[in-house]
Formats: structure tokens, C-alpha cells, sequence
């Protein structure tokens, strides 16, 4: 057996041991929404495992991989549970979702998967900024981070990401998602105060950068600047102040109209089209490729609002 998809399972952790017991060819395996189970053991023995997805499991307190060739690692779920990558040291692709996930990532996952080169958070709640730490992703090429939430935390500084940007030299992608119905961080819109200069190294490999949902949040425009002003090779950033999702267009969209937004999400991506125009533009230097997207005019009035 070379794949093993378990969905809706009521498993055991003995009777998953007993399952996985000869499975000497294993190469990929799932769980989802699987029960009782508390601790999901991936032996030694699976050497030939390479791709591993883990979701929903709400019984799930302990996760031990040794697999020494796994490949590729998600977790979903509403909790964090303890994880040990053990001997994983071939892990190249890593996707989290859970509460706090992007401060986890940034304080363990240095030290525990050196090798990782593309890394995808989402998180429902930070309860603390991303830590600035020594610990460094010397082979991370790609990084995408997703707020999910109706409203995130205005507590928490998104100019703290820069710590992955210092800890990731090799870093050439980063993808965010602040995506929120009801912003509630400082907005920079009536600001008359300066913008932080946040200090950090040079980020010479990140190319690409694309933040959707973007908004007026002060931290957020400040984040946007220090990116233009530090990654030196720098070839393109997309500001998307809409949902992101294409479908959504009446370009692409087969009743010819865009799916309507909210009035206060109007709002706010007028206010984010405001803060682009006033602080990110005028710093974009001229080889960069700046890609605006805003709600279509045609389909939504923005003077009105």
C-alpha cells in the first residue's frame, strides 16, 4: 500500500500503530477529521513516506514524526498540539493552521526543520507579535502568511513579521493575507505622525510580494515600506484592497457583475487606496513593478462612500 486516506475515521492510536505497522511502502498518507485520536506516531520504519496532511482531528494532542524522507507537512486544526519532527531533516514543504501559529513557526521551526523552503501559516489569533529572534530559515525561498479572521487582534504589530524577513536570507516570495470585514487596527488615514523606521537587514533575494487585503493599518503601510526600502531586488508588489479572489470580477464572473462588497469594506479599501497613494507610491523605485488592485468602479462607487 503506497496511500492512506483515513476521513471520518474513529481510530485509535494502537489501531493506527497496528495499521502502519507493515506499511514498509507508505508513500502518502491523510487524516482528517479523525477520532480518538489523541497522539499520531509516524515511525521510523515509513522511510519511503513523503507527503503527510493532518486535519481537523479536534482529539489530537501529540504529534511525533520520525519519517526521515517526509517531504511535505500540513496541519489544520482549531488547537495547537504538540509536534516533534524528530529525524524529519528532508522536510522542504510545511503548511500550519492553528491559533499562534506564526509565532510558533518563527520561535521553533528554526532549529527543529533547517531545511524548509516553503512555509505557509494561517492564524485565527496571535496572542503576542512575531518574536525577533537569532534563529534563522537559512534555506526558506517561499512564505505565505494568512490572518483568517472576521476581525484580527488590533493589538498585534504586523511590521513584526520583518523578523522572518532577517531570518530568511534565501527568502524570495512573501504572500499575506490581512483579509478582515471589520479592520480595527490603527488606521494611518488623518496620521500625522511619522512612519516607523523599523530597523532590519537587507532582505537581497525577495523578489516578489503581494499582501491581500490591504488596508489603512498604520503597522501594515509601515510594513509595505519597509519592504520597498529593504529588499533590494525587488521586482514586483501587489497591494490587492479586495477579497482576492478573481471569480469575484464581473470580467471573470458569468452573471457579468462583481459580487457585491460591504459597505464598510468599501470603506476601508478606499481608505487602503488612499495610504498607497500617499505613502507606498512615492517610495517604489522605478524597476519595480507596482500592481494596484481595487474594487471595480463599474460595479461599486467609491466616491460615495
Amino acid at each position: 500500500m503506497t496511500r492512506l486516506d483515513l476521513c471520518y475515521v474513529c481510530i485509535t492510536e494502537e489501531q493506527l500503530g497496528c495499521l502502519l505497522h507493515n506499511c514498509f511502502v507508505l508513500q502518502w498518507m491523510r487524516l482528517w477529521q479523525c477520532s480518538p485520536l489523541t497522539c499520531l506516531r509516524i515511525p521510523f520504519h515509513l522511510q519511503q513516506l513523503r507527503y503527510l496532511k493532518v486535519s481537523e482531528c479536534t482529539s489530537l494532542q501529540v504529534i511525533g514524526i520520525e519519517a526521515p524522507n517526509l517531504v511535505s507537512f500540513n496541519f489544520h486544526d482549531s488547537h495547537q498540539v504538540q509536534i516533534s519532527f524528530g529525524v524529519a531533516l528532508q522536510l522542504k514543504k510545511l503548511g500550519m493552521s492553528h491559533p499562534g501559529a506564526v509565532c510558533y513557526a518563527r520561535a521553533d521551526l528554526p532549529l527543529s526543520l533547517p531545511n524548509v523552503e516553503d512555509l505557509s501559516l494561517s492564524s485565527c489569533s496571535e496572542v503576542v507579535d512575531t518574536p525577533m529572534l537569532p534563529s534563522k530559515f537559512l534555506h526558506l525561498k517561499y512564505l505565505s502568511v494568512s490572518f483568517c479572521t472576521v476581525t484580527f487582534s488590533p493589538a498585534y504589530d504586523y511590521c513584526s513579521l520583518i523578523s522572518f524577513f532577517d531570518a530568511s536570507p534565501s527568502l524570495e516570495t512573501f504572500f499575506l493575507n490581512v483579509l478582515q470585514k471589520d479592520m480595527k487596527h490603527e488606521s494611518i488615514v488623518g496620521d500625522h505622525s511619522n512612519l516607523r523606521q523599523v530597523p532590519g537587514h537587507r532582505h537581497d533575494n525577495l523578489k516578489t510580494v503581494k499582501i491581500i487585503g490591504f488596508s489603512s493599518a498604520k503597522s501594515l503601510v509601515e510594513l509595505t515600506c519597509h519592504i520597498i526600502e529593504n529588499a533590494t531586488s525587488l521586482e514586483c508588489l501587489t497591494l490587492d484592497t479586495t477579497r482576492g479572489h478573481p471569480w469575484d470580477n464581473c470580467s471573470s464572473n458569468s452573471t457579468g457583475k462583481c459580487l457585491l462588497l460591504h459597505l464598510d469594506f468599501l470603506a476601508e479599501a478606499r481608505k487602503g487606496l488612499s495610504a498607497i497613494r500617499t505613502y507606498v507610491e512615492p517610495k517604489v523605485p522605478s524597476r519595480v513593478k507596482l500592481n494596484v488592485v481595487e474594487p471595480c468602479r463599474q460595479c461599486h462607487d467609491l466616491e460615495q462612500l
